[in-house]
């Protein structure tokens, strides 16, 4: 019987079931982890590299280079849009011509460059475009509704030429540099890039220059410009060649501005179509900074958001 055993158990060596190895298991789970990591970040390095792609630039088009954004000084930081209001109609201190009404605005080729001296005197006999539309205003905002801007805007081979009357019964500018947008004052945003890369969100082809008249007093008035970055947000890019002039007109202000047109990355020509926003801002608290309502030309604007912005087209005349 033991010899029986013995070899029944020896026939049988070597045949018995394998227990599986933990460790085997383990190297292969760590390698398919390895392998899916991989193929992430292939994805998302030949994602940022179509966008870098996507969003290149149209010819022509000089970029400033952008700067880091001082803190608190990126313009609407705290924008919740407002609904639009067109029930503000003021009298003008210049008798102006009937307004452009529709988003896009048509703007005429000066024969001559204007003079940038805050008379809009010669800008009587051309068409206007008011920001009437409440598109901003900040937390408290008591409702108050006393500010109207009417735009006349020209071009010539080297600048973008603004003039705007604004009324307003309360004048309060106590900023200057980046922060002029907490105090009354005028802004354009330029889209200069509109039909290579339209979107939901600012790059770096998209402007804001904010435009203030001073105080009439101590505070000159003065420019600031804004850039759009890739990744949606803005940065400071000083360094522009924007001029800049004001005057009181017993209602509230006259401004004038010259805007080089590479200040905004742009080579005009007649035909040529840009994303814009024509907005104008608000404070009634003396002593403080303080955005406290923006109206724009367009009722639908948002600030970070170029297709909700109007269109300029420049013309011979």
């Amino acid at each position: 019987m033991g010899m029986e055993r013995e070899s029944w158990e020896n026939e049988w060596a070597g045949l018995e079931p394998k227990q599986p190895r933990s460790g085997q298991w383990g190297c292969w789970l760590g390698v398919f982890l390895l392998v899916i990591i991989l193929l992430a970040a292939c994805g998302i390095g030949g994602y940022l590299a179509w966008q870098q792609f996507d969003l290149q630039l149209g010819p022509g088009l000089v970029l400033a280079p952008p700067t880091a954004l001082s803190p608190g000084s990126e313009p609407e930081e705290t924008e919740t849009p407002s609904p639009g209001d067109d029930s503000l109609a003021m009298a003008a201190t210049v008798t102006l011509p009937a307004e452009q009404t529709a988003d896009t605005v048509e703007v005429g080729q000066l024969p001559a460059a204007a003079l940038i001296d805050g008379n809009l005197t010669e800008w009587a006999d051309g068409p206007s475009v008011e920001s009437r539309y409440v598109v901003y205003s900040v937390n408290g905002w008591d409702g108050s509704d006393d500010v109207l801007a009417r735009w006349h805007l020209g071009w010539d081979s080297s600048h973008l030429f603004i003039a705007v009357q604004v009324e307003d019964n309360i004048h309060v500018q106590t900023q200057s540099g980046n922060q002029i947008f907490r105090g009354d004052g005028i802004s354009l945003q330029i889209d200069s890039d509109r039909a290579g890369d339209f979107g939901p969100r600012l790059s770096r082809d998209d402007f804001q220059i904010n435009l203030s008249p001073g105080d009439f007093a101590s505070i000159a008035p003065s420019a600031f410009r804004f850039q759009g970055t890739n990744d949606g947000g803005t940065v400071d890019a000083p360094g522009h060649g924007i001029e800049v002039a004001a005057r009181q007109n017993g209602q509230g202000y006259d401004l004038e501005a010259a805007v080089p047109w590479q200040d905004i990355g742009l080579t005009p020509a007649v035909g040529l179509v840009v994303g814009a926003a024509l907005n104008v801002n608000d404070n009634d608290t003396p002593g403080t900074a303080v955005q406290e309502v923006m109206k724009s030309h367009v009722a639908t604007r948002a600030f970070r958001d170029p297709t909700s912005w109007g269109t300029l087209t420049l013309q011979n005349n």
